[in-house]
């Protein structure tokens, strides 16, 4: 019984502790670019985190490492509800959803002390011993799909300080409040509309340009080919939250001394909250989290990717040559 829990058919902590490590050494003997390629922390559409998502829907007991969990105020007697489920079509995610009430129990004895309510949570299975990215990424990418709704995706880190949580937001369509640091969108399906799908690249065009050409076209006859070129299933987005754009926050207030998340980077869970102070039903779809590095506006590919690019490339200087 004890090992089926710690080693079961698919998913389980015992898989993502050795597969977070085995990418991690592998990009440092194999890498030695000074950015390396994006890594996946969590993405439904690989069975091991589908399989951990399903077995974390209606668990009883919470087992060795917490899976996903949704929590709300319902702890302190409020009336807020939110469910999760893995919806299974063509690109797999996380359908988070619920409904949000301000209004406060009185008759709760939970609530006696309650000033104000309405919040709900969804926190990330826990990687065993963290997920040590240490100072390769620079970035969080959170390809999701949101209601317009504000957001805070919380980093759990290892720190000496019990409670901290490092915060960003992601508010109206995918854009973050105006009085916070704004997060990069990566959005590549306004692009394709304008693209041809039968069109040739231009002559002129240079290296680099044919490469994204190329990539437009491949993303537009496969939108959901994309766990290799980055690219977002249609109708979601990929958010670039720098580290740095994380403030630190304990017990669910801002730290007046704060420290800089852009050094050694060990991530134990990831997780978002809605407390918005708004009454009503909320939907956050979430596709995959990625660690990852920006460079130009672009997020660093894999060596895979770099081998592709350097293989369009030879291709297109050929076929530049025989004209």
């Amino acid at each position: 019984m004890v090992f089926q829990r710690l080693l079961p058919k698919e998913g389980g902590p015992f898989r993502r502790f050795l597969a977070i490590r085995q990418r991690l050494y592998r990009d440092a003997y194999y890498d030695d670019r000074p950015l390396p390629g994006p890594i996946n922390l969590f993405d439904f559409r690989q069975k091991d985190d589908a399989a951990d998502l399903r077995d974390s829907i209606g668990a009883k007991s919470r087992g060795f490492f917490a899976g996903w969990r949704v929590s709300d105020d319902s702890v302190i007697g409020g009336y807020s509800t939110s469910t999760m489920e893995l919806v299974s079509k063509q690109v797999p995610y996380l359908r988070w959803s619920g409904c949000i009430s301000t209004k406060i129990n009185k008759s709760n004895p939970r609530a006696r002390h309650i000033t104000r309510s309405g919040f709900a949570a969804i926190m990330t299975p826990e990687y065993p011993f963290s997920a040590p990215l240490g100072n390769r990424y620079k970035a969080l990418e959170i390809c999701c799909r949101t209601d317009g709704r504000t957001y805070a995706c919380n980093l759990n880190v290892e720190t000496y300080f019990p409670g901290d949580l490092y915060q960003a937001f992601i508010g109206r369509d995918g854009m973050a409040n105006e009085d916070e640091q704004q997060p990069t969108i990566i959005d590549h399906e306004q692009s394709q509309d304008s693209t041809d799908e039968d069109e040739e690249p231009n002559q002129s065009l240079d290296v680099r340009e044919f490469i994204q050409h190329r990539y437009k076209r491949m993303y537009k006859v496969d939108p959901s080919n994309d766990p290799i070129t980055g690219f977002p299933p249609k109708g979601f987005k990929r958010l670039i939250l720098p580290f740095t754009a994380f403030t630190l926050s304990s017990q669910g207030r801002e730290r007046m001394e704060q420290r800089d998340l852009d050094g050694a980077v060990n991530i134990e869970s990831i997780g978002f909250t809605l407390m918005d102070g708004k009454d009503g039903d909320f939907v956050f779809d979430l596709v995959s989290i990625r660690a990852v590095n920006v460079l130009e506006g672009e997020v660093v590919g894999t060596s895979e990717d770099e081998a592709r690019e350097e293989e369009m490339r030879n291709k297109f200087m050929e076929e530049s040559g025989k004209r």
